[in-house]
C-alpha cells in the first residue's frame, strides 16, 4: 500500500518540476494584459485617446478582455518630451501578456535670449517678426523678452522718418543690444502759381493755401495737387518733390463751361425775344 502512494508523490513532483513556466502567463479569467514599458517615469499613457494610466517603475499593465472591446492606438505624453504615438497590432489571448516598449525623446532645451533695441529718436512703432512689439519709450530702449534663437525681422516706423527694416540673427542665451538711429525723411518745397491768382491749393487732400503759394515741408516723393477757383475748371495733377529742391506748378486755369439758360416752355433765353416778336406780329396781322 505504501508503494503506490510513494509512486504517486514522485510522479506529482516530477510533473511540477518539469512543467513549462512563462513570464507572459498568469492573467486570470478571460483577460490578457498589455504591459507598456517606458523609459520616462510619470509618462501618461493614452489608449484610443483616453488616459489609461501612468508609467511607474518603468511599466504600466493594462488588462484587456479577450472578447473585446479592443484598443487600436496608444500615446505616451509628458511635458518636456516629444509625444510618442503607436499602433496596437495584436490582442492578448487569455492569460497572455503582450509587451510594448516605448522610448521617449526629450525635447531640446531652448535657451531664450533678450533683445534691447536702443532707438533714436524715441516714439517709433516696432514690429518684430510681423507682430507689434509696442512703441519705443522715452528712455529710448525697448526690451523684447524670451526671444527664440535664430533669424528675426525688425521694422520700425515713425512719422517724418524713413522706415527702418533689418534682419537680425539672435544667438542663444544672450542679452543682445541693437543700437538704431532713424533717418529723417528728406523734405522739399513746392511752388504753385496760377492765372488768375487766388486759386485754392490742395496737396494730398489737405488745403494748404491760395496761389501764389510756396510749401516748404513736403516729404520727398510723389504728391497729388489740385487747384480750384470759382468760375474755372478744377486742375488736378501729380508732382514729384525732390529732397532739398523746389518743385514748381504753374497753371492757367480754364473757364468753366455753362449750359445756356432756358426760358419758359424750354426755349433758350436768347430765343425768347424772337418768339415774342413773332407772336406780336402774327397777332397784328390777324387783326388787320
Amino acid at each position: 500500500m505504501e508503494r503506490p502512494v510513494f509512486a504517486c508523490i514522485i510522479l506529482c513532483a516530477f510533473i511540477a518540476l518539469f512543467a513549462p513556466v512563462s513570464a507572459d502567463t498568469g492573467a486570470a479569467g478571460d483577460t490578457g494584459i498589455y504591459r507598456f514599458h517606458g523609459n520616462v517615469e510619470g509618462a501618461e499613457v493614452y489608449l484610443d485617446g483616453q488616459l489609461a494610466g501612468v508609467i511607474r517603475d518603468g511599466i504600466l499593465d493594462i488588462p484587456v478582455n479577450v472578447t473585446g472591446p479592443y484598443y487600436r492606438t496608444y500615446t505616451f505624453q509628458k511635458e518636456g518630451y516629444t509625444t510618442y504615438r503607436g499602433v496596437i497590432n495584436s490582442v492578448p489571448k487569455k492569460g497572455q501578456v503582450i509587451h510594448i516598449y516605448v522610448a521617449m525623446s526629450a525635447k531640446p532645451v531652448v535657451e531664450y535670449s533678450t533683445v534691447h533695441l536702443m532707438v533714436t529718436p524715441t516714439g517709433g512703432d516696432v514690429t518684430w517678426d510681423g507682430t507689434s512689439a509696442g512703441s519705443v519709450p522715452p528712455t529710448g530702449v525697448l526690451i523684447i523678452y524670451n526671444v527664440k534663437p535664430g533669424p528675426h525681422t525688425l521694422v520700425i516706423t515713425r512719422e517724418g522718418f524713413e522706415t527702418y527694416q533689418q534682419s537680425l540673427f539672435v544667438p542663444r542665451n544672450e542679452v543682445m543690444k541693437v543700437p538704431i538711429t532713424l533717418v529723417p525723411v528728406m523734405q522739399g518745397a513746392l511752388s504753385v502759381e496760377s492765372v488768375p491768382p487766388g486759386a485754392s491749393v490742395t496737396v494730398d487732400g489737405q488745403l494748404r493755401g491760395v496761389t501764389p503759394l510756396v510749401i516748404h515741408d513736403l516729404p520727398a516723393g510723389s504728391h497729388s495737387v489740385s487747384l480750384s477757383s470759382a468760375g474755372f475748371q478744377e486742375y488736378v495733377s501729380s508732382v514729384d518733390v525732390v529732397g532739398g529742391d523746389t518743385a514748381r506748378v504753374s497753371v492757367s486755369l480754364v473757364p468753366a463751361t455753362t449750359s445756356p439758360a432756358t426760358g419758359r416752355g424750354g426755349l433758350p433765353a436768347l430765343l425768347a425775344p424772337v418768339a415774342l416778336g413773332l407772336f406780336i406780329a402774327f397777332g397784328f396781322r390777324r387783326k388787320g
